[in-house]
């Protein structure tokens, strides 16, 4: 369940703090929050699941560099949390550049005036949030006992039970749908809205429904404008059971769709040889097709939902045909490339889903491309590896790319934790000395100009800096090397040797 962020942002003792919101104010109508949470840890970021309002009292955050702030909210953004409040009082402010940076990826940012007491904040509003759980699940119940009392007058037809869904809401919810993914909607009650589109429902809750094993199809209850999202996914999730029920007696799943639910079980598995061959043929895939592995994670109630559309819907554009698997909270995705077109096609795919899923709280990576379906297994295990490299570095994108993480995975399978320090210190141990005497990350900056091709423009805006100032970052990083890489066999070794750094780097935080 979840409360408006404008409705938390108005109500005590927050109201107290006099939050002014100075970033990303178009988006606050929009935002629900989920929890309320206070930490003074600036890189809290991995630890969230999105949906947060995070209370902070400023002083670690306004003791960061310029640069490390504005990577500060750009991390926050990248987990979709519903809004930062930092304490401002005492004359304290934020800066323009961070504003700006907070306002242009729609994340709201807000300041506390004066002071307030963060624990009433938070007690206060995560009780409110707690109360509506409990409402929420008490209708969810209610309603659950009258579809079963429905089912045993009625027997298990499938419209019934919808039509008794939607009268339970009233006006709240203007349709009730069941949807294969394939097929398009099995049995609706009202007019479903498209969830993409100029004439979207303004809340859409969606689960799987599962018929011997196997998710055959959502169910859909699609919520007029001001419905209360939480609301309509609790009693989603809790009715699902019954409506699977009924809808198992007029949608059993293909054997095409059998054999492509047994095909990704066995690619989660490891598994491989003739029988992985046999399994690809039987769900239409050809077992020479160059295939890739992509691994997504979502947070939210319903996060598989988004994530299965998305991919559908980019199916068709980038890549003959997709198949998932749902798993908790993450959904494996084997997409089929077209033989000779594979790299354009991959290309196409990364691009495409790094923009549907910017700033939504979901994150995936995508595996090498195999020759055939036998790497499948191989594929997602480097998405598992690569997904874990890219959310521990500080590039921003929502979707990772195997191909740009190829040094550290090399250098994680096949090189000691020695071998790899001895040839960070050989190509970068001036550069380090530097950055440990006197800051600046300075090689990450190297990493990022490296990776932008020696763009010096590309560099400055991926790292917030001015053109000027990235200029004079790199002077010292030049002159702490010996000179400019640029034309010189130097290049090719300092880029190996940033990625193990920044790697090796990782490695220590973990241990």
């Amino acid at each position: 369940m979840s409360l408006p962020l404008d409705e938390v942002l108005a109500s005590e003792p927050l109201s107290f703090g006099d939050p002014v919101v100075v970033a990303g104010s178009a988006s606050v109508p929009g935002r629900a929050v989920r929890w309320v949470h206070s930490s003074e840890v600036v890189q809290i970021a991995p630890l969230l699941r999105g949906g947060e309002l995070l209370l902070s009292g400023g002083q670690a955050f306004l003791g960061l560099r310029p640069g490390a702030q504005l990577e500060y909210v750009r991390s926050l953004a990248e987990r979709a949390v519903a809004g930062v409040a930092i304490e401002t009082a005492g004359g304290r402010l934020l800066s323009a550049e961070v504003v700006a940076a907070a306002d242009e990826i729609g994340l709201p940012l807000v300041e506390l005036r004066r002071v307030v007491p963060f624990v009433e904040v938070a007690e206060a509003v995560n009780r409110r949030i707690v109360s509506r759980q409990v409402e929420a699940l008490q209708a969810a119940d209610a309603l659950s006992q009258r579809l079963a009392e429905r089912m045993a007058i009625s027997g298990s037809a499938l419209r019934p039970i919808l039509e008794l869904t939607a009268e339970s809401f009233g006006d709240a919810v203007v349709a009730v749908a069941v949807v294969d993914p394939e097929l398009g909607v099995v049995e609706a009650v009202g007019e479903p809205l498209a969830v993409d589109g100029g004439a979207a429902s303004a809340a859409v809750a969606s689960v799987g429904l599962s018929v011997g094993g196997i998710d055959v199809a959502r169910l859909e209850l699609h919520g007029a404008p001001d419905a209360d999202v939480s609301l309509l996914e609790t009693v989603a999730q809790r009715i699902r059971g019954i409506v699977a029920l009924a809808l198992a007696q007029r949608h059993r799943p293909s054997l095409t769709r059998m054999a492509d639910e047994a095909l990704m079980r066995m690619v989660v598995a490891g598994g491989g040889g003739d029988q992985l061959l046999e399994l690809a043929e039987a769900s239409g895939l050809t077992p020479d097709s160059p295939v890739a592995v992509a691994l997504f994670r979502a947070s939210g109630a319903q996060p598989q939902a988004g994530i299965e559309r998305a991919l559908r819907a980019r199916a068709s554009a980038a890549a003959p045909r997709v198949r998932l698997h749902t798993e908790g909270d993450s959904v494996v995705a084997l997409v089929e490339f077209a033989a000779g077109r594979c790299a354009a096609q991959r290309a196409e795919l990364v691009a495409a889903l790094r923009g549907d899923f910017a700033r939504t709280g979901t994150v995936g990576a995508i595996g090498p491309t195999a020759t055939s379906i036998r790497g499948a297994s191989r594929s997602l295990a480097e998405a598992r590896t690569t997904l874990r490299l890219g959310r521990a570095s500080k590039w921003d994108y929502s979707v990772y790319d195997s191909a740009d993480f190829v040094v550290e995975r090399f250098a994680e399978r096949e090189l000691s934790r020695d071998a790899s320090e001895a040839f960070v210190q050989e190509a970068l141990g001036p550069l380090l000395d530097l950055e440990q005497r006197r800051g600046g990350e300075l090689v990450r900056t190297l990493d990022v100009w490296i990776t932008a091709g020696c763009n010096t423009a590309e560099a400055a805006r991926v790292l917030f800096l001015e053109r000027q100032s990235l200029h004079k970052r790199l002077a010292r990083i030049f002159d702490a090397l010996g000179g400019d890489p640029r034309g010189t066999g130097q290049l090719g070794a300092l880029a190996f040797a940033v990625k193990l750094a920044r790697g090796n780097a990782q490695l220590q935080e973990r241990t």
